[in-house]
């Protein structure tokens, strides 16, 4: 009987460090998911801005093709 608890409680003591390290690479895990996600916003934020400045530049050198055009 007193084998059987001090095997026990080896077991035990032996999965702790082994439970504490999959609970902090899971936080970590969990802590990348999340800058994985906020940076794919910010990226999908920044080609919306790139595409409009493109639309806008676009559209400007449209206007000055026309004026050069009526100074001729």
């Amino acid at each position: 009987m007193d084998n059987t608890i001090m095997t026990i409680l080896g077991f035990i003591g032996a999965m702790i460090p082994v439970v504490a390290v999959i609970i902090k690479l899971n936080t970590t895990i969990t802590t990348l998911n999340v800058t994985i996600e906020q940076l794919n916003k910010q990226m999908k934020n920044s080609q919306s801005d790139r595409k409009d400045i493109h639309d806008q530049l676009n559209d400007h050198e449209t206007r000055i093709t026309i004026l050069e055009k009526d100074r001729d």
